[in-house]
């Protein structure tokens, strides 16, 4: 029963990021990256930090926990990405430069994971410091061990009534 609750929890995570991902535009204005407080562990491809990370390395969802609380991180094929934490949404690109750079937006204001760098990403974690500080170590979410034979949803009847 566990397994099915986490498996039902990835997939929702999953869901929201898709659902939040595709009303992503290209056109769209990142946030400015802000305060360049905190550090994190360098990355084990470059000593020297996240240098040889490319978008590449860092599709797909990742899950983990900092704090004790949930995060889910979505990177796209064409870098469009969206974080979901404590709460937050929040929408933006990956781009590549000297570092893989995540520059998001958070509807509600939010600003701890509105600029960060992917530090590490060797296809099962990936590890992003973000600008306010926190650094996250997400797990690669294995969409091979979700559930295929889920009931469909039955018909609901045409509103108003037919009368």
């Amino acid at each position: 029963m566990r397994k099915l609750v986490r498996k039902s929890a990835a997939v929702a995570a999953v869901l929201v990021s898709a659902v939040a991902l595709s009303a992503c535009g290209s056109n769209d204005k990142s946030a400015e990256p802000g305060d360049k407080g905190g550090s994190a562990a360098p990355s084990a491809k470059d000593p020297q930090g996240a240098d040889g990370v490319a978008l590449a390395d860092a599709v797909g969802t990742w899950l983990g926990k900092t704090d004790d609380k949930s995060v889910t991180l979505t990177i796209s094929e064409g870098g469009q990405t969206v974080v979901i934490s404590d709460a937050h949404v929040c929408q933006g690109t990956a781009k590549e430069g000297d570092a893989l750079a995540l520059a998001l937006t958070c509807k509600d204001g939010n600003t701890d994971r509105v600029s960060g760098t992917v530090r590490s990403a060797d296809g099962k974690q990936l590890v992003v410091a973000w600008d306010s500080g926190k650094t996250d170590t997400l797990s690669k979410l294995d969409v091979g061990g979700l559930p295929t034979n889920l009931p469909s949803v039955p018909a609901f009847p045409s509103l108003p009534p037919q009368s």
